[in-house]
């Protein structure tokens, strides 16, 4: 079943999260989950542009590593 699988994939995704560092954790989910844009996610962890991106690029790393752990 799709919806089964969609929830598995969504409790792993959860799961993963919660094993990255709180600051890379933070910028993934405002930036993949709640579609804020660069400018806007610095603004609002008053950090630049610049370290959001670093850290968005690590945390999806990061974040995909651990997904590929956990298969």
């Amino acid at each position: 079943d799709e919806r089964v699988e969609a929830q598995e994939t969504q409790r792993m995704v959860h799961a993963a999260l919660q094993q990255l560092s709180p600051e890379l954790r933070e910028a993934v989910i405002l930036r993949d989950l709640q579609d804020m844009d660069y400018k806007e996610i610095a603004s609002a962890l008053k950090v630049p542009e610049g370290t959001v991106k670093s850290r968005i690029n690590r945390g999806r790393a990061e974040l995909a590593r651990v997904l590929q752990r956990n298969r």
